[in-house]
């Protein structure tokens, strides 16, 4: 595979964690072997050494291998407190309560709803009530929920299935209600695609944000670094990162050639925080311009997160800001 990054390996877990790195012939052979073997907790580091981004052929055997080691009996770090808020909140944080300011303009009911995601309602509000604003201002018909139960990724990504499935299974009943699903997280995206359409009643329509973007009215300036999204990318929407970039530059912003990288928030802020923190520094070192930017919730918690801890140049904005 050639590399995108002069002396950086593509896959971004080999490049910071190379003795854990399993590649997918290792993740393929212990496919074939897992109904006759029993993982120990040493095996956490190297079964726990991804941050899902899709680069490789086997995401979903590498989310099996986890549900194994689970099965076998062993742990990580979080799981209890993850649980725990899982059965009181069914979200990955010790709440639900939502911390956007609702605009008034949303109507109570539609046939659309906007499903936001418990990172961006409850750990980066802003970003979300600039997606909301955004949405408002193209004039789109959408609806969103009091309270929203957790897509399940976290679950899922950590090998707890039988949670998941709970998420699952309430989340379908509530969108049978609707015809159409426009989403702010792109781990919901893949999720309610690839896991929930095949089980709900109706043939309901799963949106991502970006479709929705539109050329500004009035000319932007500055020049700008995208952090595109590997959870789009690297499952079937290969299309959306021109799509992005050309709403920016018909805006009149100038998009700088970044090559794609993992930003390290594929997993969010969970599993190996270790791992996901030198990807993260690393990614950082790539950016310049006037702004960095994103349009995935995971990405925008690491990318403003970081561009503080790291001081880089760019001022850390996130797309839907950029367009308003």
């Amino acid at each position: 595979m050639k590399e995108r990054i002069k002396g950086r390996k593509n896959y971004p877990t080999e490049e910071v964690d190379p003795i854990n790195f399993l590649t997918d012939e290792k993740i393929i052979d212990l496919m074939k072997k897992k109904d006759h073997i029993k993982f120990s907790q040493e095996d956490y580091k190297r079964l726990y050494n991804c941050v899902h981004c899709g680069e490789c052929e086997t995401e979903e055997e590498r989310i099996q291998l986890k549900q194994k080691f689970i099965e076998d009996g062993n742990t990580f770090r979080e799981k209890d407190e993850m649980i725990e808020y899982f059965e009181k909140y069914r979200t990955p944080y010790p709440t639900n309560k939502m911390r956007i300011k609702k605009p008034t303009q949303i109507p109570n009911k539609s046939d659309t709803l906007f499903f936001m995601g418990c990172l961006s309602t409850i750990r980066i509000p802003k970003y979300t009530e600039h997606a909301l604003q955004y949405l408002l201002k193209q004039k789109i018909d959408f609806t969103i929920l009091k309270t929203e139960i957790c897509c399940g990724w976290h679950l899922i990504a950590s090998g707890l299935k039988r949670e998941f499935d709970i998420c699952k299974n309430e989340n379908i009943k509530i969108f049978n209600n609707y015809k159409r699903i426009i989403c702010l997280c792109p781990a919901c995206y893949y999720l309610f695609n690839t896991f929930y359409k095949l089980e709900m009643e109706n043939d309901i329509e799963i949106k991502y944000i970006t479709d929705y973007l539109k050329p500004t009215e009035t000319k932007k300036s500055g020049t700008v670094s995208v952090q595109h999204l590997c959870q789009l990318m690297n499952r079937g929407r290969i299309d959306v990162q021109e799509e992005v970039n050309q709403v920016l530059e018909k805006s009149g912003y100038k998009v700088l050639d970044v090559p794609h990288w993992c930003c390290g928030g594929g997993t969010g802020w969970m599993g190996r925080t270790d791992v996901i923190d030198q990807i993260a520094r690393k990614r950082m070192q790539d950016f310049g311009g006037d702004y960095c930017t994103t349009y995935c919730v995971s990405c925008w918690w690491i990318l403003r997160r970081y561009s503080k801890i790291c001081k880089i140049q760019p001022i850390a904005k996130d797309l839907f800001e950029l367009l308003l």
